[in-house]
């Protein structure tokens, strides 16, 4: 199972201002956001870790019926970039079987967790706009190339926009980011959903020997989310099944 949440600036007053929420950050994320100069990134930064936090909330309230202060879930950065989650006062058996990933646009931030053992998930979220005709050259294959061109001419933003945000979650959950060239991941989109999750066909060169095991998308309002789940165990046995945890734990939607 696989649980997601979008939260915005609106949600708190201090986010907006660039500052954190009280009760939100352990004494090592202080540190850590204090040495952000850029409002802009303070503020990404804070939103990111507000929707993470009342998301791993949700899921141990869920498990233990306790909800954790924010403060005791602790966020911190791999090597590679990826977040990771921590815990104080007694969650540490629970967090630390979690893994989550985080993404940020345009005043949203878009969270996602499993439990599931040995699958990395990938998060990310992108406002639809038109972009560059050499945008798709420079960063699709020729199968998505040509997918995006068969398009009506009004429906070619939003599948360029489904497109390069599925590449992103699926190189998240490689833990590969934008570090390789993102033309080594073929991902071609299913037809919307109606209020639901579309699949994404997710297919990695053999270069990078790796799989995604799932990908999905869907619309939400002027943004695209999706998803992806990378095996590092090259295993396909856990659930794929995708729940939102509605606002900050208003229940599960399978």
């Amino acid at each position: 199972m696989m649980y997601w949440l979008t939260q915005t600036l609106a949600d708190h007053p201090a986010l907006a201002r660039a500052e954190a929420p009280e009760g939100v950050l352990s004494s090592v994320e202080e540190a850590r956001f204090r040495s952000l100069t850029r409002e802009k990134r303070r503020r990404d930064w804070l939103l990111g870790r507000w929707t993470a936090k009342h998301l791993a909330a949700y899921y141990i309230e869920l498990v233990t019926g306790r909800r954790p202060a924010l403060r005791d879930i602790v966020i911190t950065t791999d090597p590679d970039g990826a977040p990771r989650l921590r815990s104080q006062n007694g969650y540490a058996s629970i967090v630390d079987r979690l893994a989550i990933s985080i993404s940020h646009s345009h005043d949203h931030a878009f969270c996602a967790l499993t439990a599931a053992p040995g699958y990395v998930p990938g998060a990310d979220i992108e406002y639809v706009e038109p972009r560059d005709p050499g945008f798709a050259t420079d960063f699709f294959t020729d199968a998505e190339i040509a997918r995006v061109r068969h398009a009506p001419p009004s429906a070619q933003p939003l599948l360029t926009t489904v497109i390069w945000s599925a590449k992103e979650a699926a190189l998240k959950s490689l833990r590969r980011g934008l570090t390789v060239d993102t033309r080594q991941i073929v991902c071609l989109p299913d037809e919307p959903a109606v209020d639901g999750w579309a699949p994404v066909m997710v297919q990695c060169c053999p270069e990078l020997n790796a799989q995604v095991h799932r990908g999905w998308w869907r619309q939400m309002g002027r943004f695209v989310l999706t998803l992806a789940t990378a095996d590092i165990e090259l295993s396909m046995n856990a659930a794929g099944s995708i729940a939102e945890a509605r606002r900050i734990g208003d229940g599960v939607v399978p």
